[in-house]
């Protein structure tokens, strides 16, 4: 199942209109707590159908298709179909859902296909043994509750959009409208598309708005940047995931614009050097005094230092290790790795320090955090949604309409 670890829905109109909900691993959401992200989806319909061979007489061709028309005639729009927290829920917003991973999905498979790898419906999607056809009716549920989610939480904390903001969505739906229709395209065109790909109106506004009620909702509990957020709750996220703090001093062995190692004389000279420094800081019993020095040594010595906060996997193993082994103000000894020597200071962790990551975020410690916090309170608050079928409802079988 997808989880909300961090949830953000967003309208997506290249070539059919989703919802675009996203499980971002923690780096991946501490880089951008409330921006739109979406996921691929079917080409742009105005671009024509692909060119597609012949068949011949040896090897007649044979494609295979989904037939949302008659899943879609399994009920009338109007049926209430499911109740998720009571709010109820009519077939026509079910089924877009439904539609919506439906046809991502199946161009997944393609995509997949084109590059010469071979993945259908049947295959196993998950460890839980679910095949992907049985990931359609459980992603279009979980998106229903991500919707009610973000909608509940922010009426919960009387969180609103501003009279800008409804201007600016406005403003998103014309160019909407010229993206998907065409520079001449009407309002009314616009909707006759949206019924095309099973999406009425109301829900489409409704999306819409949960985009910019879940930034809001963010803000109002845990800041623009996570300001709001104590240092003690900060600092406890950053050592739960195991983050270290360190300056250093590099006394590189190699030449650090080419690589290649340097002369033996001039290594054995440098492998003294950083010897020296180590020892002299490691002799300075205050930590005041001590950093101090270390910082006055850099100043002279490092060719290529830095102050970094990081998580593991970052760094190179031994500067990792290397950090680890110390206590808070503690000089190590010279570890050497394949730059040259390193002589390191551990700091205590800093809340408001930039955090090194393997895809160069630098959001702070406190801005992880807080986005980590606000993606478990609403995944939180969705596992706690009861949703309970109505007359007997069952999730229609996706394989019975396909080929």
């Amino acid at each position: 199942m997808k989880k909300l670890i961090a949830l953000l829905l967003a309208v997506c109109l290249i070539g059919v209109a989703v919802v675009g909900y996203v499980t971002m691993n923690k780096e991946k959401q501490a880089e951008t707590p409330v921006e739109s992200i979406v996921e691929p989806v079917p080409a742009d319909p105005t671009a024509g159908e692909p060119a597609q061979q012949e068949p011949t007489e040896e090897a007649p061709l044979q494609v295979k298709t989904l037939d949302f028309e008659s899943l879609y005639a399994l009920h009338d729009p109007d049926e209430t179909v499911l109740t998720i927290a009571g709010q109820e829920i009519p077939w026509r917003d079910y089924f877009y859902f439904y539609y919506s991973e439906a046809s991502q999905m199946d161009q997944q498979f393609e995509l997949m296909q084109h590059y010469g790898y071979s993945m259908g419906w049947e295959d196993q999607a998950d460890e839980e043994g679910h095949s992907y056809a049985d990931l359609v009716p459980l992603y279009a549920e979980e998106s229903l509750r991500q919707l009610i989610t973000i909608e509940n939480v922010a009426e919960e904390n009387g969180v609103t959009l501003s009279e800008e903001e409804e201007a600016a969505l406005q403003e998103q739906h014309q160019g909407n409208i010229t993206r998907v229709c065409g520079e001449e395209a009407t309002e009314e065109d616009f909707y006759e598309y949206l019924q095309s790909v099973y999406l009425r109106p109301e829900l489409y506004w409704r999306m819409n708005r949960a985009n910019l009620l879940y930034q809001n909702s963010y803000r109002q509990l845990y800041g623009e940047n996570g300001e709001l957020l104590t240092d003690e709750e900060a600092l406890a996220y950053m050592e739960e995931q195991g983050l270290l703090s360190a300056n250093h001093i590099l006394i590189a062995t190699v030449d650090l614009t080419t690589g290649e190692a340097l002369a033996e004389g001039i290594v054995e000279e440098k492998t003294a050097l950083a010897q020296q420094i180590a020892e002299e800081l490691q002799e300075i019993e205050e930590d005041e005094a001590r950093i101090a020095r270390f910082l006055e040594l850099k100043e002279q010595y490092c060719e290529d230092g830095g102050d970094y906060v990081f998580g593991s996997g970052v760094m190179v193993p031994e500067f990792e290790e290397g950090t680890r082994a110390l206590e808070n103000y503690q000089v190590s000894d010279p570890i050497l790795t394949q730059y040259g020597y390193h002589i390191i200071l551990r700091r205590p962790l800093d809340a408001d320090a930039a955090v090194v990551t393997t895809s160069g975020s630098g959001l702070t410690g406190r801005s992880m955090a807080a986005n980590v916090l606000f993606g478990e309170r609403m995944q939180d608050y969705l596992d706690s949604l009861p949703v309970e079928p109505v007359n007997g409802f069952q999730a229609p079988v996706l394989m019975d309409y396909y080929g």
